[in-house]
């Protein structure tokens, strides 16, 4: 939960919006924020203090210094209902999240139009009709400096998974047969397994692997050459010595994910670090698509294919949510299976630039089915039969 932790500062001072971040610098999202932060509410008081003493002959000093005040008082307390609270309490999935993203926008606006009009009201005492004009003044003002903060949040976004991709349902994808994936549950942590298609989901393992950081992974196994095992690492509560499960043991190294074999450091990294080049399953080298994720959210995933020069890019990044890609996987199909932010199992058909919410769940692992031959409990007692 670290990254969650040093979200807050930055999360809390953003009033039109605030930001989720999963790490305090290095994209030009937290940088746009730092600024606001920093210096943009200065800049934005001035501003809509020269504009209400222009349209309503008002003294400039008194409202700037009033406005001034009031975008560094509704960045705080706007901070807190939009990103400390609202934002955690929405459903938000790949299937939703461009509705709700455009939803949070409108109530970020009336938020802050509702947050600064008692300074308004301020800068208007002593007027004639005070209530109606002060109203209608923070529509004016507020209006006016919603425009300079989306256009500046939007370029520091990273929304491309909704304008370059096509969001689908699974159905609408040409799933591989056979393959089955391995993932652990959100509700207990505990490993399941099901095909690609979403049928015949079975409960393997309790592990209570809760932890974001928490994923399945294949390591070589000791039973001999060509044969690996599925394990599960679990993050240590005080984030230094993860523990591993095995869930199965003796998989023929053909039916999973190839990749470095020196020290096995790219196969026991934690979710959070699990980013970089994608590699195939089932030894296939023969595609000519090839494919990378990012370790900042707006970096997304990345492909270009050799053959044909098409390439492709996208991530999910603003300051409602942010969704890193994480434990992606190219199948034989060219579909890479992948963890989209951290419940979300997902897949991308970059021939059709398509990506499908397969079902709610994190560090995924497929598995080719193929006969498994002598395999053996792991240490929790399980024996996965071969087919079913």
């Amino acid at each position: 939960m670290k990254s969650r932790r040093l979200a807050w500062p930055i999360r809390l001072g953003v009033v039109a919006f605030p930001l989720t971040a999963q790490a305090n610098v290095g994209t030009p999202l937290i940088w746009v924020t730092g600024f606001h932060l920093l210096l943009g509410n200065l800049f934005l008081g001035l501003a809509e203090g020269a504009l209400l003493a222009r349209l309503y002959s008002l003294p400039k000093r008194r409202c700037a210094l009033v406005m001034i005040a009031a975008n560094y008082f509704s960045a705080w307390v706007g901070g807190v209902l939009i990103g400390g609270w609202l934002v955690d309490a929405v459903p938000m999935d790949l299937n939703n999240g461009w509705r709700w993203f455009w939803l949070l926008v409108v109530l970020a606006y009336l938020m802050t139009v509702v947050i600064e009009w008692p300074f308004v009201a301020l800068c208007l005492r002593g007027t004639r009709d005070r209530f109606r004009r002060s109203l209608q003044a923070s529509f004016i003002t507020q209006s006016a400096s919603y425009l300079v903060l989306f256009g500046a949040y939007w370029i520091g976004s990273g929304t491309s998974l909704y304008t370059r991709m096509t969001i689908v349902s699974p159905t609408e994808l040409s799933l591989p047969p056979n393959v089955w994936v391995y993932y652990l549950a959100l509700n207990d942590g505990s490993v399941h397994r099901r095909r690609l298609n979403g049928t015949e989901d079975r409960k393997l393992l309790e592990v209570s692997a809760s932890n974001h950081n928490d994923r399945l992974l294949i390591q070589s196994s000791e039973t001999g050459e060509n044969r690996c095992d599925l394990v599960v690492r679990v993050e240590a509560d005080d984030g230094k010595f993860p523990r591993y499960v095995t869930v199965l043991t003796n998989l023929p190294s053909n039916t999973v994910m190839d990749g470095p074999k020196e020290g096995e450091s790219y196969r026991t990294r934690s979710t959070g670090m699990n980013f970089g080049v994608v590699h195939g399953i089932g030894g296939d080298t023969n595609s000519a698509w090839s494919f990378r994720t990012g370790f900042w959210a707006v970096q997304g995933l990345s492909g270009s294919n050799a053959r044909t020069g098409e390439s492709l890019n996208f991530s999910y990044e603003t300051p409602f949510r942010q969704w890193p890609i994480r434990n992606a996987v190219r199948l034989p199909s060219d579909h890479v299976l992948f963890q989209l932010g951290w419940e979300q199992i997902c897949l991308l058909e970059p021939a059709t630039r398509k990506v499908a919410l397969l079902w709610p769940g994190k560090g995924p692992v497929p598995v080719l089915e193929t006969p498994i031959i002598g395999s053996r409990p792991g240490v929790d007692g399980l024996v996965l039969p071969p087919k079913q």
